[in-house]
């Protein structure tokens, strides 16, 4: 729970962050490393967000059988410690989807400029001059890609578990 809370205190600081836009060829690249080099502490951090309502969930749902239904059932009853634990799970969910919401805030406004600056610099130049830098981009995208899917995988290996 404390770490949700200091992902959203960071998530606030880093947000007050200013986007950076440019037609410039050379810094619209260096910022999509520097996206790609953000993307990885990102997904850590998603990740550990993640890994931490898993471990949570596994303590709360652990008199239930670990699962969910069960709690269910058990508080349609009206049993009163099911009922707690009940909300605890919610409030669990709902702390780590804000926590999740806010770590993807931190990114909305360079991403958003940065994706202008790639297709605004597309429109002014030449096809022909940008074809190593499109490369150049394209292979960015691909590491990006790479990383998502990688993270996605974890994600969904750790669910499973």
């Amino acid at each position: 729970m404390r770490k949700i809370l200091a992902f959203l205190f960071l998530g606030a600081v880093l947000a007050s962050c200013g986007s950076d836009y440019t037609t410039d060829k050379d810094e619209a690249l260096e910022l999509k490393k520097e996206q790609t080099e953000e993307l990885k502490s990102y997904y850590e951090e998603a990740l550990e967000i993640e890994t931490d309502f898993v471990a949570d969930e596994k303590e709360i749902l652990a008199d239930y059988g670990g699962k969910e239904e069960n709690l269910i059932k058990k508080a349609q009853t009206k049993d009163e410690d099911a009922l707690d634990a009940l909300e605890d799970l919610r409030n669990l969910e709902l702390d780590k989807s804000a926590a999740l919401r806010e770590l993807d805030l931190e990114r909305v406004d360079f991403d958003n400029a940065l994706r202008r600056s790639i297709s605004d610099i597309k429109k002014i130049n030449d096809e022909k001059d940008i074809k190593s830098w499109l490369k150049a981009i394209e292979a960015e995208d691909k590491i990006q890609r790479d990383l998502r899917e990688a993270h996605v995988k974890k994600i969904s290996k750790l669910r499973k578990d």
